[in-house]
This record gives C-alpha cells, sequence and structure tokens, in this order.
C-alpha cells in the first residue's frame, strides 16, 4: 500500500512539474514566433511605404533592410545581406492581407 501510494504521488508532482516547465519552454517558442514574425511584418511594411512614397528604390530595399538587421543585431555578429528583400516583402504584405481578407 505504502508503494503504491508513493508511486500515486509521484506521478502527480511528475505530472505538474512537467506540465509548468513544458508549459514555459512552449511559451517562450511562442513568443519567439511572435517576436519575429512582428520584426519582418514592420520591416516590411515601413520599406514598402517609403518605396510606394518614393523615398527610397526597389533596389534600396535591400539596403535598408541590411542597416536594420544592423541595428538589431550585436555588434560582433556579422550581418548578412539581404538579397531579393523587395519581392520576399512584397509576398509578405500579399499574404499579410490575404490573411486579414479571411
Amino acid at each position: 500500500m505504502k508503494g503504491f501510494l508513493l508511486f500515486v504521488v509521484g506521478g502527480v508532482v511528475g505530472a505538474v512539474l512537467t506540465f509548468v516547465f513544458a508549459g514555459a519552454a512552449l511559451t517562450g517558442v511562442g513568443a519567439g514566433a511572435g517576436i519575429v514574425t512582428g520584426l519582418k511584418a514592420g520591416a516590411c511594411l515601413t520599406v514598402e511605404a517609403a518605396r510606394e512614397q518614393g523615398l527610397i528604390t526597389a533596389d534600396q530595399v535591400d539596403q535598408v533592410l541590411s542597416a536594420a538587421a544592423g541595428q538589431i543585431a550585436d555588434t560582433h555578429t556579422p550581418v548578412p545581406d539581404f538579397v531579393g528583400g523587395n519581392a520576399a516583402c512584397e509576398q509578405f504584405i500579399a499574404d499579410l492581407k490575404q490573411t486579414a481578407a479571411n
């Protein structure tokens, strides 16, 4: 009987601890995905608005995105140049609009 009670208590404690620690890990993963999506949306919407206003050209979009990534990144981390950022941003914004329409 004592062994059975230890088994039940151990199972309950294990389940609670798993729920707490797994919940925190999954919350962190979800927050990270949301932050990345938000940064991408903000950057793309900003450069597309600037391009539509004639402030930058389509060729300068990659330069602006690379400079913005350099502002966010650690100074010791090399930032890769963006290639195809204009087309990628246009597709991303089109997807956002389609999602919002549904």
